[in-house]
């Protein structure tokens, strides 16, 4: 047994060698490969550039067409190069880069937004929101549900181009998923603007799900869509918080002079949350009606009410910030007063800087 133990670690010395020379060398090649292949990519880009550039200057479809058909087969570098292009590249150019996309790469591209590779999924969800026309918009909103980095590109690509068939399909998929991604469509949502507003104004009244209804009351408010007053208005009674919350958040937003009056009723919600919100929102208004409420907003317990007075008093102008006055000599309340004197100050502090 003495006389095998030199032989294993023999053996072993010799394999230990044998898979360092192995490794050494497979990362060797694999640089190499790594280089060459870059410089290859790099060869091809070139030339494919410059008969791009060519097929612009020349303008038309058929020198488009045939660049198409002469790189059809290096689909990679192709993407690539009119990803590149489109970002430089405006007015009659970009047809020429449609076309190029329609003849080479838009069969492939709408079948890799399917393909089981991320990478693939990628590159093609931004294909398609850049040069796929609205039939084509059905595959991006499936991206929707994609991993995180496809989420955003199928996003980045529905905004550009936010057509009225777009966005009935992306508040279809909004309303259809149970646990949907707020990010996800508080972006195409606010990014699409003012055309958005007969969709909420639909899914204000189907919607059953509180999350999905403050997120549209919210949105609705960001943009914002004074139009759907009403609609909003009709949830400010609503049983759960959150909306209440969200209905005065977004009437402070509309400055709409008829919403005072439920306002009015929402600076007394039982809950203090609504009651700042509600403030908040009088104080946007500028009504002097508001003087009273915003008064005894300083008079909370709950600091963010009182903040959102002491804001709402500022907005009122000389009316309120006498009102301000007269509570910091007060000394009932001692918190009042501070916020108040507060106010005072931020006053005093915006006039020296001015």
């Amino acid at each position: 047994m003495n006389d095998a133990l030199p032989s294993l670690v023999s053996n072993a010395l010799i394999f230990l060698l044998l898979f360092s020379i192995t490794l050494f060398v497979f990362i060797i090649s694999r640089r190499l490969v790594i280089q060459r292949r870059d410089a290859l990519f790099m060869d091809r880009y070139l030339a494919m550039e410059q008969d791009l550039l060519q097929a612009i200057s020349e303008g038309g479809r058929q020198p488009a067409v045939d660049v198409a058909r002469k790189y059809e087969s290096q689909r990679s570098v192709l993407t690539h190069i009119l990803i590149d292009f489109l970002d430089m590249i405006s007015g009659r150019g970009q047809e020429t880069l449609k076309v190029v996309f329609e003849c080479a790469l838009r069969d492939r591209c709408l079948k890799d937004l399917r393909s089981h590779f991320l990478v693939r999924r990628l590159q093609a969800t931004r294909l398609a929101g850049l040069f796929s026309g609205p039939s084509e918009r059905a595959r991006l909103v499936d991206r929707l549900k994609d991993r995180p980095i496809i989420r955003l590109a199928a996003v980045n690509a529905l905004v550009q181009s936010p057509d009225e068939e777009s966005l009935a399909m992306v508040f279809q998929a909004f309303e259809e998923e149970s646990c949907p991604n707020v990010h996800t469509y508080t972006n195409i949502i606010y990014g699409a603007g003012e055309k958005v507003e007969p969709f909420v104004r639909e899914h204000l009244k189907q919607t059953r799900s509180t999350e999905k209804l403050s997120l549209l009351l919210e949105l609705a408010g960001a943009i914002p869509l004074p139009s759907l007053f009403p609609d909003v208005a009709g949830f400010g009674g609503h049983p759960e918080k959150e909306v209440r919350i969200k209905v005065a958040k977004a009437l402070g937003k509309f400055l709409v002079p008829e919403s005072y009056a439920l306002l009015e009723r929402m600076a007394s919600d039982k809950e203090w949350e609504v009651q700042a919100q509600a403030l908040r929102a009088l104080g946007n208004l500028k009504n002097p009606g508001a003087l009273v409420l915003l008064t005894r907003g300083l008079f909370s317990p709950v600091w963010h009410v009182r903040n959102n007075a002491r804001e709402g008093l500022i907005n009122l102008g000389p009316l309120g910030i006498r009102r301000l006055e007269e509570v910091a000599r007060q000394k009932s309340d001692r918190y009042a007063s501070d916020m108040a004197s507060m106010a005072l100050e931020d006053i005093s502090s915006a006039r020296e800087e001015s």
